[in-house]
């Protein structure tokens, strides 16, 4: 069944044989089984090309077009920062005060964290809440339940993602400003750069042209799990997009709109740790330097996957938009960059000399310890018991259908922060994986990462 619809997808997608983007798109949706995926290409703040490839939805073979609606999962938080930014400018909030000068019932031991800490993941925050998806929350009872998460360590002191922190900021928007995040973003983004079907998530509204999310497994094709209406609508990444609403918002980057320049200079700004070091995460956005300035940052939720790329000095973004929970858009997205602009191509990647094979071994135990859903919670550095629970599911459902594992390499060593950085690439009888490894100056782990790879000697992810 599943090779069935592929195939249909291909024939959906048209021109299979238009150009060395489309090939590429098309390859990559057969290999990783993707129902859909819509692409945008924008160059010195223009659209060059806007595209759809399989089905938006599958059971009613509706094919992706460039105005088909997907949810954006984490790419969704640049635009809380900047909603958060906005009211810097209006002089309601500072980025350097305490969550508590706005939210003064959340615990004193949150007194150290600010603005700051929450928007570049510092906070200490726990990576998820601890909130039962299925059920709707008042603001108020969200909050309470929010309240109850402990820190994982004190504001500064490290980087971990934490889509709490997110929640958080979005809550604290209303309680400011008296408008929800998503109506600031109507108001003063979305409706004057255009982006006509940019809006918060609802499963209960008409949404023309709006895609499904899916889970794609090796039992088969699933629609995405049901969640209530509060888990949709959290400032985390709660959002429908287009590519064509994502042209607009590159174009207003491109051009330094919505925000000031010293407010962009905050949001592009490295997060500087307690120690002086810093990590290369501003506000709602990944920072690289490998090929000059490159700002990315990926999404996922609820059978959706999704990437937005954007190479600041050559002026060329790429957006990828998919429906399967799944998929890999990252691949894709660089993938099209190098083929629109060769010089974006990255070298082949191959294993180096290995001088710690007791980390090497490390990583492997890992793998394996996830792989029966057992890891060590000692092994771990900062990752509270409801966040290891949640984390084990996550790659013990995307690693056992690989199989056995049967190698693993080291391909990169470098410095993140404070810590050790080791990319590895990990083959498995039925595929092919990076590992990344973050250890802190006390040899625990402080972030291990795995993420699907084609071949044993693509490229690596940049610096």
């Amino acid at each position: 069944m599943i090779q069935r619809w592929l195939l249909l997808a291909l024939v959906v997608s048209g021109a299979v044989h238009a150009d060395a983007i489309d090939d590429f798109v098309n390859s990559e949706l057969a290999r990783q089984r993707i129902p859909g995926a819509a692409l945008g290409i924008m160059h010195h703040g223009q659209l060059v090309r806007a595209a759809g490839y399989g089905f938006a939805n599958i059971e009613h073979r509706v094919p992706v077009h460039p105005d088909t609606v997907f949810q954006t999962g984490s790419i969704g938080k640049q635009f809380t920062a900047a909603v958060v930014m906005l009211l810097v400018e209006d002089g309601k909030v500072r980025l350097d005060e305490s969550i508590r000068s706005y939210l003064p019932k959340a615990p004193k031991t949150w007194q150290p964290i600010t603005l700051r800490h929450m928007l570049n993941h510092t906070s200490g925050l726990a990576w998820d809440p601890p909130l039962d998806l299925r059920k709707d929350y008042s603001d108020d009872e969200l909050l309470d339940l929010l309240y109850t998460v402990k820190l994982d360590f004190p504001a500064g002191s490290h980087w971990r993602y934490s889509n709490t922190a997110y929640e958080l900021l979005g809550l604290m928007i209303r309680k400011v400003s008296g408008e929800s995040y998503g109506d600031i973003l109507a108001k003063r983004v979305f409706g004057p750069l255009h982006m006509r079907t940019a809006r918060v998530i609802s499963d209960r509204d008409i949404v023309p042209n709006r895609a499904a999310g899916y889970e794609v497994t090796e039992a088969g094709t699933f629609n995405q799990e049901r969640v209530s209406p509060t888990a949709n609508s959290t400032a985390d990444g709660a959002l429908y997009l287009t590519v064509l609403d994502y042209s607009k918002w590159n174009a207003a980057l491109e051009a330094g709109g919505v925000l000031s320049a010293a407010s962009w200079a905050d949001v592009y700004r490295p997060a500087r740790l307690n120690s002086g070091k810093t990590y290369p995460y501003g506000f709602g956005w990944f920072l690289e330097h490998g090929q000059g300035r490159v700002y990315q940052h990926g999404g996922s939720w609820q059978g959706f996957q999704t990437f937005f790329i954007r190479y600041v000095d050559p002026q060329i973004s790429v957006v990828v938009l998919t429906n399967s929970n799944s998929a890999s858009p990252e691949i894709i997205a660089r993938g099209v960059a190098a083929r629109y602009e060769p010089k974006l191509a990255l070298p082949p990647g191959m294993p180096i000399d290995d001088r710690e094979p007791a980390v090497s071994e490390r990583v492997s135990r890992l793998i394996r310890q996830l792989m029966k859903g057992q890891p060590d919670a000692k092994e771990f550095a900062v990752m509270s018991p409801e966040d290891l629970k949640g984390y084990t599911t996550f790659y013990l459902t995307r690693l056992q259908p690989l199989g056995e594992l049967q190698e693993v390499r080291l391909f990169r060593r470098s410095e993140i922060g404070d810590d050790a950085l080791y990319l590895y690439r990990a083959r498995f009888a039925n595929g092919l994986m990076n590992a990344t490894l973050q250890l802190d100056p006390q040899a625990k782990v402080s972030r291990f990462a795995m993420h699907k790879v084609a071949a044993w000697d693509d490229a690596l992810p940049p610096e």
